[in-house]
């Protein structure tokens, strides 16, 4: 074969292989033509190809779209004055310092307890030695503590709607379990004469007897959730936790402290809120003032239209029947990850795959 032949050959083979490559569409195969060869940069010279004038014409192009994040949407409760917490009734009964004679009854509510020298039956209660050891075994007795077969009779159960506090030598002082004007009409009596109650009733107002005030007007119900502001929390006088209570503290600055604390289960159960009081699945406690409690929802988007909000306190009021007006819920709009669109102002990124309830959008201002 000869030098012209095999030159003819070599340049009718490049001249096939250009012709080919003008006909074939440009694909990722790591810069080069893995069938002939010929790099997609050379190609392009040689047809005359200008990428950066391509998209200018349009034949390359960024969807146009202007995408938003997500906000969730949020309620505000503003108080203008005094709210009424709810209240433990409470009452005393008094010694003369002389112990009780045997067989001689005190009486709180149905429940009826005798003072014994020797015990015979349920609810019976030793004398003891003193006018006040027959007072701390009362106090015993009612909250069914202590010595059971010796401070009072074994089987005596622990009294359902009262416990028994603060103790002295002539005084016992006890509180109703739960707050509100259920317990104000129990009967508090006895019959010992050197025995003597505030009272005739449990909540009856005369002296240090106090009616407990009904919790019915005391309450911010957050999507059903019932949060019921009390003077005190059951459980600080010994009484069983009832959860969800908000400790008023004295002001409605305080009290809204306390509800943000008791919405997001902060600092402390049992002093600000009450024991067994969890975490709110709806909502969370937002910005905070003496006079306002703002919550947001924890899902953004106008699903957060649905939560209901609600309160019968005392001149406190929400900006509206469910979440929104405070600010208002926006879906997000939905993107894959590394999504690329752009408007007249901006570029923007999708960071993660985006929901109607995500914010994962960044944006860039175009210079």
């Amino acid at each position: 074969m000869s030098k012209k032949y095999r030159k003819r050959s070599t340049f009718q083979t490049w001249l096939e292989a250009q012709t080919l490559a003008a006909s074939m569409p440009i694909v990722d195969t790591g810069g080069y033509f893995s069938a002939v060869g010929i790099s997609v940069e050379a190609s392009l010279q040689e047809t005359g190809l200008v990428l950066g004038d391509s998209i200018a014409q349009g034949a390359l192009s960024l969807p146009r779209a202007t995408p938003v994040n997500a906000i969730a949407a949020a309620g505000k409760l503003t108080s203008s004055g005094v709210l009424v917490p709810g209240s433990h009734a409470e009452t005393i009964i008094t010694s003369d310092t002389t112990a009780p004679v045997d067989g001689k009854i005190v009486t709180i509510g149905t429940t009826v307890y005798r003072y014994k020298t020797v015990l015979a039956q349920a609810y019976d209660v030793a004398i003891g030695a003193s006018a006040a050891a027959a007072l701390d075994n009362l106090k015993a007795a009612i909250n069914a503590t202590g010595t059971p077969g010796t401070e009072y009779f074994a089987g005596t159960l622990v009294h359902p709607d009262w416990i028994a506090t603060d103790n002295a030598d002539t005084t016992q002082k006890i509180v109703a379990r739960a707050p509100g004007v259920g317990v104000n009409a129990d009967p508090t009596t006895t019959d010992d004469t050197h025995l003597s109650w505030e009272d005739t009733t449990g909540g009856g107002g005369t002296g240090s007897s106090v009616a407990g005030v009904t919790t019915a007007a005391s309450h911010v119900v957050i999507n059903g959730r019932i949060y019921s502001f009390v003077t005190a929390l059951s459980e600080t006088s010994g009484a069983d936790a009832i959860v969800d209570q908000v400790l008023y503290g004295g002001s409605e600055a305080v009290a809204l402290d306390n509800l943000k604390l008791a919405i997001d289960a902060g600092a402390t159960a049992g002093t600000n809120y009450s024991t067994g009081t969890v975490i709110n699945p709806d909502v969370s406690g937002g910005t905070n003032t003496n006079t306002t409690q703002i919550v947001t929802a924890k899902v953004k988007g106008v699903i957060g239209h649905d939560i209901t909000i609600t309160t019968d306190c005392a001149n406190t009021v929400w900006d509206a029947g469910i979440l929104g007006t405070e600010v208002t819920g926006v879906d997000g709009t939905v993107g894959y990850i590394d999504q690329i669109v752009v408007d007249s102002g901006y570029i923007y990124i999708c960071t993660a795959a985006n929901t109607i309830a995500d914010a994962n959008w960044k944006s860039v201002a175009i210079s």
